[in-house]
């Protein structure tokens, strides 16, 4: 008679039962290869955790935001009275503020990584093309978003938004569309509105880019090298993604404490204000407008002839290897973008509110894609074979650091969790004592080493066999 082995326990058989009434079997039964535990390959996922960040916090927000403008910019007197007045207030605005300049910031580095590592290549075209789709979503939720503090910053971008759709054909159509009649007290709720809308469609795109990515799987090496299996989904990756999650949520809050979000000057119409320039992922395409050439041309022609190419790269770059250094013409044209992006970035920000002469402009472009063109010729002049390493196999001798980790895993999750709750407690005192400042630095502290003691009593539950 065979003896029972051990009876499952209450956790366990929910998390089962509710991965089969879910459907998420598929998920649980996926490998994730060696290669992509690099980090690089989590550039897409931290940016996703942005995402749902800025949906938590921006809800948060709504409830204390007034969209109305009125004799003396109330919706400016409703952010400030947020982050001024509302315990923590700052601390989620700052989450807000920093989420958004990530998520940008992160989508950006997450296209260059597949842009140049090939991985768009069939049968991915699409799931490039739907993530380049989600990346300018989020660049037109941010300015949205930014817009509605109405503070001198905002101003200006809303006074360059309809200066541009104006000149479109069909611009007072689409002008009355989305500035209505042009006063504040109607565009701020259409804003509002957009900047919803917008972030829902992100969403719903980022559902379809995670469907595409698990239907296809995530891209083999771009050296041509056979992927090799590493971990399991679940529950080794994932339980390594939600402990990122917890030690970046909880380095946000810290640095949202120690550098609050700042506030730009109240606009109020008859005052001088200083010269609002836009954020950072904005300012190529306004030193391209202050060139004085046509804002059609520099606001929206160029602009999309540049991204054009990048969508149709998928059919235009013969892919006989995705290794960068074999791609001429992707590569050379991929350096050529980031260095001219990176010129008007630059040359934007050293010119507050002052014209960009044509010609110097014209003459600094051609020297960077001249630059940059020798440089992605010289990159590609030599091509690299595969390269075909053999699969190494596990000598069952781990490294001294990994040794020393799995011997004290208990003691080093116990020390981590004993301080995360040290620090919690001081924060707790703090916000009693109403110090919100010094209870959010104290509690992102706490949230840091909460994710870390997960993490690491993570490798000794489930990671121990894989590390050895």
């Amino acid at each position: 008679m065979r003896r029972a082995g051990p009876e499952e326990s209450c956790i366990k058989k929910f998390v089962r039962w509710l991965i089969e009434r879910t459907g998420a079997s598929d998920f649980t039964k996926t490998i994730i290869p060696r290669h992509a535990l690099h980090p690089m390959y989590s550039l897409g996922g931290l940016a996703s955790l942005m995402f749902f960040l800025l949906a938590f916090t921006g809800i948060i927000q709504l409830m204390f935001y007034t969209p109305a403008f009125g004799e003396e910019n109330i919706a400016y007197e409703s952010v400030r009275h947020f982050t001024e007045s509302v315990p923590y207030g700052f601390v989620v605005r700052g989450i807000h503020s920093y989420a958004a300049t990530l998520l940008v910031l992160l989508s950006m580095l997450h296209f260059l990584r597949v842009y140049f590592t090939g991985a768009y290549a069939k049968p991915r075209e699409l799931t490039y093309v739907v993530g380049i789709a989600a990346g300018l979503f989020s660049i037109a939720s941010a300015f949205l978003g930014y817009s509605l503090r109405m503070d001198h910053i905002s101003v200006e971008a809303m006074r360059i938004g309809q200066f541009l759709v104006l000149q479109l054909p069909g611009g007072n159509w689409l002008y009355s569309l989305i500035f209505g009649s042009g006063s504040f007290d109607e565009i701020i709720p259409r804003f509002l509105a957009l900047h919803i809308g917008v972030a829902g469609l992100i969403g719903v795109v980022l559902l379809l880019h995670f469907y595409m990515i698990h239907a296809h799987h995530i891209s083999p090496p771009y050296d041509d090298n056979d992927p090799e299996p590493a971990i399991p989904f679940y529950p080794n990756f994932l339980l390594t993604e939600l402990a990122a999650a917890v030690v970046v949520i909880g380095a946000l809050v810290m640095f949202s404490a120690a550098f609050p979000p700042e506030l730009g000057f109240k606009f109020v119409f008859g005052e001088e204000l200083p010269v609002g320039q836009p954020e950072w992922y904005l300012m190529a395409l306004y030193a391209l407008i202050k060139t004085g050439i046509d804002p059609v041309l520099a606001g929206f022609v160029i602009p999309s002839i540049g991204l054009l190419i990048f969508v149709i790269m998928p059919w235009v770059d013969p892919l006989y290897s995705r290794h960068p250094m074999n791609r001429r013409i992707a590569t050379t044209y991929g350096l050529i973008f980031v260095g001219e992006y990176v010129m008007l970035f630059m040359y934007g920000q050293l010119t507050p509110g002052e014209q960009i002469p044509l010609i110097n402009a014209l003459l600094l472009s051609i020297a960077v894609a001249t630059v940059m063109g020798y440089v992605g010729i010289r990159l590609t002049s030599r091509p690299v074979p595969p390269k075909r390493t053999p699969k190494q196999s596990s000598n069952g001798n781990p490294s001294y650091a990994v040794r020393v980790l799995l011997k004290n895993v208990w003691w080093i999750a116990g020390l981590l969790l004993a301080l995360a709750l040290v620090l919690g407690g001081l924060g707790m005192m703090s916000h009693l004592s109403e110090s919100y400042y010094d209870a959010a630095m104290l509690f992102g502290g706490s949230i840091i080493l909460l994710g870390w003691a997960f993490f690491v009593a993570k490798v000794g539950l489930v990671d121990a066999k894989y590390l050895t």
